[in-house]
């Protein structure tokens, strides 16, 4: 992962400094927080979030490039800064095992996250528009102060924490007054760890690279695509994609994660239309496919732990999440020359099957319903500021009869998790 120099730092001096850069961007920008469509953001933008994430065809913002790199072209020049607050609740309940008693436990240890967030757009001429967006996803992330798997051998604290944090630049380019394409390379800087996973040591192959290693990075590259279109003065249609992105090894945690330690990026996609059925009010609809199950480690069943499969290898047990469709629906009203009002509501489908909610313990993404409302008011013609709040009320999964093997007392394990979000940001039009 390293590039060679003519007089290079020890190893660890090395590790060390390119660990530190990576905290400080991590300490700017989002993804240590329960997200909402698995662990990517609904949307991104205080605006687009006020819409449920909907905006692929609605570009309102600097960060809607992030959605659709062709928004570039309609955005004008704009920069845009945002902060989100966001308060998850996580648990698991295990009860039916013969170890010990059914218990709840809370994986709140990490209970308020700040995420900010950042963007900037610029008219190149008639034709290109380029912008760059900083920005970030984030959603497997626990810590149980109470570990659930004591009652199995494991001691201490237990959770997980992955992070994404993405720097975009972006290129668009009008083909005609009314149709534009873009293209945003993603550099991503990306972080794990794991802890209070001791008593899957025996399971491991390389115990001592299964948890409580402290945090490892990656970084890997990939790409965005986007097209924007005006069909009517009433019509407008948007489509993006997003390919896997291949990210450098965990290797402290090649013991856990398959493949020496990848854990990847993986591949999004989706389409959007934005209709005006009055001049004062937009509806914008979007259905997005993020293919989790495409990627080791989070895609792939727990159950080849108990076969013989161990930790680490290849095709080695997971996560087992589902790949997750989105439907989006927002809707944008000017209710005055500087006042806008937004509501959305977003329904993503669950990531957790009921036969994986074991490994989900350090996972509970059980969020399936989103509903969101937002404003703008527009200060002067160049500076405008934004707020939304977020809500996603708590939904349990369920798991199978004996989800839990017989070999750790058998039972089974519920999940459930809710989202409480709120944000505001500033947009300065130049």
């Amino acid at each position: 992962m390293h590039r060679s120099v003519t007089n290079p730092l020890p190893e660890g001096a090395r590790r060390h400094r390119m660990h530190c850069a990576g905290i400080l961007i991590g300490l700017l920008l989002p993804g240590f927080a329960l997200a909402n469509d698995g662990y990517f953001q609904n949307g991104y933008g205080v605006k687009t979030q006020g819409m449920a994430g909907a905006g692929i065809a609605f570009p309102q913002e600097s960060l809607s490039i992030v959605g659709n790199p062709a928004a570039a072209a309609a955005l004008g020049n704009s920069a845009e800064m945002d902060v989100e607050l966001l308060r998850p609740f996580r648990a698991a309940t295990i009860h039916g095992n013969s170890l010990a008693p059914d218990a709840e436990y809370s994986g709140n240890g990490l209970r308020r996250f700040a995420v900010p967030e950042m963007a900037v757009t610029y008219q190149l001429g008639p034709k290109w528009s380029t912008g760059l967006a900083m920005y970030g996803n984030g959603g497997m992330n626990t810590k149980y102060g109470v570990n659930p798997f004591g009652r199995f051998g494991g001691s201490r604290t237990a959770g997980v924490n992955l992070a994404q944090v993405l720097i975009s630049p972006t290129i668009a380019y009008r083909i005609t007054p009314n149709q534009s394409i873009g293209l945003s390379v993603n550099v991503l800087y990306e972080t794990f760890s794991a802890y209070g996973l001791q008593t899957f040591g025996a399971f491991s192959q390389n115990p001592g690279a299964l948890s409580d290693r402290n945090s490892d990075y990656g970084f890997g590259a990939g790409v965005r695509l986007g097209y924007l279109g005006r069909m009517t003065s009433w019509l407008q249609i948007g489509a993006m994609w997003q390919s896997k992105t291949k990210v450098g090894s965990f290797q402290r945690y090649s013991g856990l994660l398959e493949k020496g330690g990848n854990l990847d990026m993986p591949e999004y996609y989706g389409f959007g239309v934005d209709v005006t059925p009055v001049s004062s009010v937009d509806v914008a609809v979007d259905i997005t496919r993020i293919n989790y199950h495409d990627v080791a480690v989070v895609g792939d069943s727990f159950d080849s732990i108990f076969s013989g499969n161990r930790l680490g290898a290849p095709n080695g047990p997971g996560f087992g999440w589902k790949n997750c469709t989105a439907i989006k629906v927002g809707i944008n009203w000017h209710a005055t020359d500087r006042l806008q009002l937004r509501v959305g509501y977003n329904h993503a489908g669950a990531t957790v099957a009921n036969y994986e909610t074991f490994p989900n313990i350090l996972a509970p993404n059980t969020t399936e319903h989103q509903y969101s409302a937002g404003a703008s008011w527009t200060i002067s013609p160049k500076w405008e500021i934004s707020a939304m709040g977020l809500y996603a009320p708590s939904v349990i999964i369920h798991g199978a009869p004996n989800i839990i093997p017989p070999s750790f007392g058998g039972g089974t394990v519920d999940l459930k998790s809710s989202v409480l979000a709120f944000g505001g940001g500033a947009e300065y039009h130049f």
